[in-house]
């Protein structure tokens, strides 16, 4: 198991994923210098990515293929990325989702009320558009 900054020869791969686990790809190729994906033997197997607004960065795309769920990889992924938004210099992570609220609560997320977000992550378009009804959580870094 090795994590790894994604390249754009692993987009196809990181899109794929997503769709197995039914997670949005939108604007993870534009996004890609921002991924990171966990792999065995050149096989992907986990990815995680953000957007970065300024100080602030929006955790998106966490995926590990459901046979190797439960195993620590995803918390991995996520340690490894708030590692990465804090050497960019991000004060606060936000991330969506409708499906591990619970794992994040673990690591020290928080739900809020999505008219607190801040207003850079509002606009962007998983905030608007594609998980326009997810649960909103945040971390101070």
């Amino acid at each position: 198991m090795r994590i790894k900054r994604a390249v754009d020869q692993n987009s196809t791969d990181i899109l794929s994923l997503l769709m197995k686990v039914n997670l949005p790809t939108e604007g993870v190729t534009e996004n890609i210098d921002n991924f990171f994906i966990i792999h065995n033997n050149n096989t992907i197997f986990g990815s995680i990515g953000i957007e970065i607004y300024g100080d602030v960065g929006l955790m998106r795309s966490l995926a590990i293929l459901p046979s190797l769920q439960g195993r620590g990889y995803g918390m991995n992924l996520v340690n490894t990325l708030e590692n990465y938004a804090k050497e960019k210099g991000l004060k606060k992570l936000y991330l969506l989702t409708d499906t591990a609220e619970e794992f994040f609560k673990k690591l020290n997320y928080k739900v809020i009320p999505r008219e607190k977000a801040n207003p850079k992550i509002k606009e962007s378009v998983e905030f608007a558009k594609l998980c326009s009804s997810s649960p909103l959580l945040e971390k101070d870094l």
